[in-house]
């Protein structure tokens, strides 16, 4: 493990601009776009590509209702 590497990233990152934070924060969330178009992934790497996604994912969920779920609330039953 290379500490001062990585301390001297965590340095230099965070003397960027708040603009340039957000996109290098971007950069680093899609590196799996980048290691995609490098290189054929195994599938260990889509795993983890995968799971790393979800750990990412919102944890919120927008609950409907039962009575939203109900199929006469869904769907238009008239006939054209």
């Amino acid at each position: 493990m290379n500490v001062q590497l990585v301390n001297s990233l965590v340095e230099v990152v965070l003397n960027l601009s708040p603009e340039d934070q957000k996109l290098f924060q971007e950069k680093l969330s899609n590196k799996h776009s980048i290691l995609r178009a490098t290189k054929p992934l195994t599938s260990e790497e889509r795993l983890l590509l995968w799971q790393e996604w979800i750990d990412t994912a919102p944890k919120s969920y927008a609950n409907l209702s039962d009575e939203a779920m109900r199929r006469e609330n869904i769907y238009d039953d008239e006939v054209l």
